[in-house]
């Protein structure tokens, strides 16, 4: 796959990147992260340079999020149907409330490209999704650019992989928050169910 991304970006540049970025974001399984990497390798120009081709790239990034955004949308209507609905508006309720800052932080991770759908089943509003989209990607995409710039391609590899087991257990560790938070939840209530 390096070598594929390294033929692809060499013969497209700029916009071969803004392709990759849309694909990644559109939440196709792609490496994104990848092309980012490769094209700061790749490119010789100023640290300014790359900053504003971060800038672009995440614009470009945030702009396809919004497909899988607004694919949320219509499964949160649909789900509505199927589910018990006081469930579904207090799930969307605390993702409101404690979720909006998940969408900047998950961004570097695996798991970014998905909360898009999360977002719009919660019913985020859009210029808060784009905005918080926005603050994830940016920073990521700059660092991805600057390393793959200082690095080689031994380094990007390293990066990648390194980034990639944290991801896993960024979402090893929501996951097991989850589980003990419901555990907790349901102990609670049986609790007080035998009490009542």
């Amino acid at each position: 796959m390096l070598q594929i991304a390294l033929d692809f970006l060499d013969k497209c540049g700029m916009w071969g990147l803004f392709v990759a970025t849309a694909i990644e974001a559109s939440s196709l399984p792609f490496p994104g992260a990848l092309f980012v990497l490769i094209y700061g390798y790749l490119m010789d120009v100023s640290p300014w340079t790359l900053v504003l081709i971060s800038a672009i790239n995440s614009f470009v990034y945030v702009a396809f999020s919004l497909i899988p955004f607004y694919l949320g949308t219509r499964i949160e209507k649909f789900s509505k149907k199927k589910f018990d609905q006081k469930k579904i508006e207090k799930a969307q309720m605390w993702f409101k409330k404690y979720g909006e800052w998940s969408i900047t932080l998950s961004r570097p991770t695996g798991f970014g490209n998905y909360i898009s759908y999360i977002s719009g089943m919660s019913r985020i509003s859009l210029w808060r999704f784009i905005v918080f989209s926005y603050l994830g990607v940016f920073p990521w995409n700059t660092v991805l650019l600057f390393v793959g710039r200082k690095g080689n391609l031994d380094t990007v590899q390293h990066f990648l992989n390194l980034m990639q087991k944290f991801g896993y257990i960024l979402a090893g560790v929501v996951a097991l928050a989850f589980g003990v938070w419901y555990l907790f939840k349901k102990n609670k209530q049986r609790t007080q169910c035998e009490k009542g």
